[in-house]
């Protein structure tokens, strides 16, 4: 896969497996929804879970895309995220409907979920894909 390719493979997926550093240096995948934009994959997340905690400690992190329907062809993209308090919800939103292509059924019911499971959004500053010929 050329890099225009793994640019554009970035940008109409949405699915993949974060792996995130455990404390003891082991790798702790969680699949997840994301978005890319301009060397930045987006991904929701909650302060609670392990992998936000994990960036917190250690931003290093992999992403590994693949279609919805298949394990080919997948890209791996290598970087340090950066964790994006969210307290009205609304970065969540727009990261959900660049997701989706669509506003929530009950948007003032989103906004309020969103709230309470105090959500954030995880930039990864993607610097390496893999495989890129």
């Amino acid at each position: 896969m050329t890099h225009d390719e793994a640019l554009a493979f970035l940008n109409e997926q949405h699915y993949g497996v974060l792996s995130t550093l455990l404390a003891d240096g082991r790798s702790h995948p969680t699949p997840i929804v994301f978005d890319y934009q301009d060397g930045v994959a987006e991904i929701s997340m909650t302060w609670d879970r392990v992998k936000a905690r994990n960036l917190e400690r250690d931003p290093r992190s992999t992403l590994c895309v693949m279609p919805q329907e298949s394990f080919y062809p997948y890209l791996c993209a290598e970087g340090e995220a950066e964790l994006v308090e969210d307290p009205d919800g609304t970065k969540n939103l727009d990261l959900y409907r660049r997701i989706t292509g669509e506003d929530p059924d009950d948007l003032d019911e989103y906004l309020q979920a969103m709230k309470n499971e105090k959500r954030l959004v995880a930039r990864l500053h993607v610097k390496r894909m893999y495989p890129v010929g």
